[in-house]
């Protein structure tokens, strides 16, 4: 053999060259190298015509180190070719022996797969065997049990005396290795041996059946031990279903058949409660020392008396047999037999929640339960009880206004006006007993903010009503509704609180308490601000009517002075005019009438509203007066002065300012007005910088006067 040929250590390419491309001439050494990959990382050159110059660099480079390492070893290239001589014969006689070595592996690998088919059909024939005479041990083991159980019925078991719990306990275990062993030769069984172990099974249930009638009976005189025994022998067949069964049949049935039915609810003294009282009495005469054994105490477990014997047949009896209670028509009545419903089956649960939870949890998610339940047609129940209190509610809103509708003397807690009266009923009653069930929560608290909201309709187009002078025509005044309906808004408001703590009260109890406070309080929250929205609306429009009444055709017979003072030679006014006390008129009133109702920061609200509107309308008439009898004061004496010369016309100017002139008269009269008007505002407790434009009024009137005297 030759040495292997050296790998050579010149580097490809010169230094020189290698500072010269724009890649790396490693890349090409990888082995997984991809020329995408390559063309990819190389995307940034300057451009490809330089990549492609510097390949062509890098193409040089590996020819000539090419040329230098097989000159440099050229006689080991040489000497390579000399040593592949002879190589395919070497290689053709190798090949024939690992060619037969081959063959004779696959011989024995299909050699071995046979043996190992034959061994699996083997043991496959061995477990038939196996199972064949397991087989027939069994069915030797089913003649003789049967034998031996056909003759332990028919001499211990079959006579008229009650049975012996002992020899139950036999016939127990052989019916449990009989069943047990037919299980394993079901197949070599015939029809006829098959029916002769049902009618085995049957015989020894039905003796059990006969020792736990008699064990119950004596139960109630000595001690449970038979009973316990009986129990126990259920367990051990896996037949406690079948105990459950018997007892409903023979014990529960008989008794509920007396008791439950549409003659005996009518014959009951005290109706359902009476009915239900009767089949709660079962549980104490026939069921103590059943619960005793199976219920309080874990010495026998898998039965539960109380829902599959108990509660199935009460529960069928009554949909079957008394489904009057059912019936909705008379809401009253249906309250009172849901009730006396719901206190029935809450006494059953009381029985299981001393057992476990799961107990109760089994009980509520009984397809009878939940049956039961849904006959129950609350909905209509609500629809009943919401026809009652809406309705009620709703005539007392149509028509919008009547004549009693303010009452003439309400009571002390009462509202003024009858429809807030309807409203608080209405919401009180839907929580009241003999009305609300927990079950239906949602849907009554629904109706009380339907009620709530219709209420606040009826004030919102009462107030529109109100505005209206043409459909207005009724026993009581606009501000004496508009006065009612604000206070008792207000009260109704202030009862909210009160009707969310009825509502907590009466709400059914969930796991987050906080939570539903939380939602409960926010929900009433809005409809306080639903409310108390309409104060706003009825101030105002208490304010809109009150400046009516004040009027300001009262504010303009202000024009009317220059009238009453010109050439009509009146004397200096010293009084107010009429004018002045035809607007404080109905603030007075309305104070007096109003104010204990309202309240004085309502009214105080109201009334500085009223007086700024008025006393800005005041304000502008008389400027207009006053501007106006300026300027006529002007013309006349421009007038005077074309008429008479500067002489003449200072002789007359004396004169005239030794008497008071109309004009001047006009504005003492306006300044006594101005002050009479702020005398009685302030009279009203009002300062002048709480009224708009009442400095700014006395202010024009006193210049006014001063203006002149300079003047003169």
């Amino acid at each position: 053999m030759h040495e292997p040929v050296r790998k050579p250590s010149v580097s490809i390419g010169t230094t020189s060259t290698a500072e010269k491309l724009c890649f790396d001439k490693n890349e090409f050494m990888k082995e997984n190298f991809s020329v995408d990959e390559f063309l990819h990382k190389n995307r940034n050159a300057p451009s490809l015509e330089l990549l492609r110059d510097n390949l062509g660099l890098y193409l040089k480079g590996l020819r000539a180190a090419m040329i230098d390492l097989i000159n440099e070893d050229y006689a080991d290239f040489v000497n390579l070719s000399a040593n592949l001589v002879g190589l395919d014969q070497t290689i053709e006689t190798i090949q024939r022996p690992l060619e037969q070595f081959r063959s004779e592996i696959e011989g024995i690998h299909s050699l071995i797969e046979d043996n190992v088919v034959e061994l699996r059909d083997q043991l496959e024939e061995k477990r038939q065997l196996r199972e064949c005479h397991r087989s027939l041990e069994s069915l030797k083991k089913v003649y003789e049990i049967s034998d031996k159980l056909e003759v332990l019925i028919s001499q211990k078991l079959s006579g008229e005396q009650s049975p012996q719990a002992v020899d139950l306990e036999r016939a127990a275990l052989d019916l449990i290795q009989l069943k047990f062993h037919e299980k394993h030769c079901a197949t070599h069984l015939n029809n006829e041996h098959k029916a002769k172990i049902r009618q085995l099974e049957e015989n020894v249930h039905q003796q059990l059946r006969r020792f736990f009638n008699d064990s119950l009976q004596q139960t109630r005189n000595t001690s449970s031990e038979h009973l316990e025994r009986c129990l126990r022998i259920y367990i051990t067949l896996d037949a406690c279903g079948q105990a459950e069964r018997v007892f409903r049949e023979d014990v529960v049935a008989p008794y509920m058949s007396g008791i439950i039915g549409e003659q005996q609810l009518q014959n009951s003294p005290q109706g359902l409660a009476g009915i239900y009282s009767k089949i709660l009495n079962f549980i104490s005469l026939h069921m103590t020392d059943l619960l005793r054994l199976t219920l309080y105490s874990d010495k026998l477990s898998g039965f539960n008396f109380v829902v599959n014997s108990y509660w199935a047949d009460v529960e069928m009896r009554l949909e079957l047999h008394m489904n009057s209670i059912f019936a909705p028509g008379n809401s009253e009545v249906f309250y009172v037999k849901y009730k006396c419903t719901r206190d029935f089956l809450s006494r059953i649960e009381e029985l299981l929640t001393n057992s476990d939870e799961q107990a109760v949890a089994f009980y509520r998610q009984h397809k009878q339960t939940k049956s039961f339940e849904a006959r129950w047609n609350l909905p209509v129940y609500f629809q009943i009880c919401f026809q009652e209190i809406a309705g009620g509610f709703e005539a007392q809103l149509e028509p919008l206004l009547k004549d009693d509708t303010l009452n003439a003397g309400p009571e002390l807690n009462e509202y003024q006006l009858k429809p807030f009266n309807a409203a608080k009923q209405a919401l009180i009653r839907c929580w009241a007993d003999g009305i609300y069930l927990p079950e239906v929560f949602p849907k009554f608290y629904k109706l009380n903010v339907q009620i709530v909201l219709r209420l606040s309709r009826w004030i919102a187009d009462v107030i529109t009503a109100s505005k209206s002078s043409n459909s207005f025509t009724k026993v009581f005044t606009r501000n004496q509704l508009l006065i009612s309906l604000h206070a008792d808004t207000r009260k109704l408001e202030a009862f909210l609180p009160e009707l969310q703590k009825i509502i907590v009260q009466a709400a059914p109890k969930t796991q987050n308490n906080l939570l539903f406070n939380d939602v409960l309080g926010k929900s009433i929250a809005d409809l306080g601000d639903t409310l108390s929205a309409h104060l706003i609306t009825i101030q105002a429009t208490l304010k809109e009517l009150l400046i009516t009444e004040c009027g300001t055709e009262n504010v303009r017979q202000v024009n009317d002075l220059p009238r009453l003072y010109r050439k009509t030679n009146r004397e200096v006014p010293t009084r107010c005019s009429g004018y002045v006390e035809q607007m404080l008129r109905p603030l007075k009133s309305f104070v007096a009438q109003h104010e204990s109702q309202l309240g004085a920061l309502v009214v105080e609200q109201i009334l500085t509203e009223v007086c700024s509107n008025i006393t800005k309308a005041y304000f502008n008439v008389v400027n207009d007066v006053l501007t106006s009898v300026q300027k006529t004061e002007e013309s006349l004496r421009r007038l005077r002065n074309l008429k008479s010369g500067s002489a003449s016309n200072t002789a007359t100017s004396s004169s005239t300012n030794a008497v008071v002139s109309d004009d001047d008269k006009i504005r003492l009269q306006l300044r006594v007005d101005v002050a009479a008007w702020t005398l009685e505002l302030s009279k009203l407790n009002f300062q002048p910088t709480q009224i708009e434009k009442l400095l700014e009024l006395s202010k024009i009137v006193e210049e006014s006067i001063k203006t002149k005297d300079g003047a003169a």
